[in-house]
């Protein structure tokens, strides 16, 4: 189980205490509720759905919670031909 509510301090989600109200941001992306006996989270992270699978691919950035749609030839260029993605 990977949220797992603690009786007086909060909850544990992935072997890290949270404070019992809102977080924004979890270390692994996702955004919480946390409450005496419940956490509900919801990922922070949108799904691309559409885009150039030949000439590009998917980077997930944690520092930014976000996937970057890339240039396969060369990852530091986005990709010109845009995506979809759903979150």
């Amino acid at each position: 189980m990977i949220n797992r509510p603690t009786k007086s301090y909060g909850c544990v989600r992935n072997g890290k205490l949270y404070p019992f109200g809102f977080i924004a941001r979890t270390e692994d992306c996702y955004q919480c509720y946390c409450w005496q006996g419940a956490m509900q989270c919801c990922s922070l992270i949108h799904t691309i759905v559409s885009y150039d699978k030949e000439n590009c691919k998917v980077l997930l950035n944690k520092k930014h919670c976000r996937n970057d749609v890339v240039q396969r030839d060369d990852p530091s260029q986005p990709c010109s031909s845009g995506y979809s993605s759903v979150g």
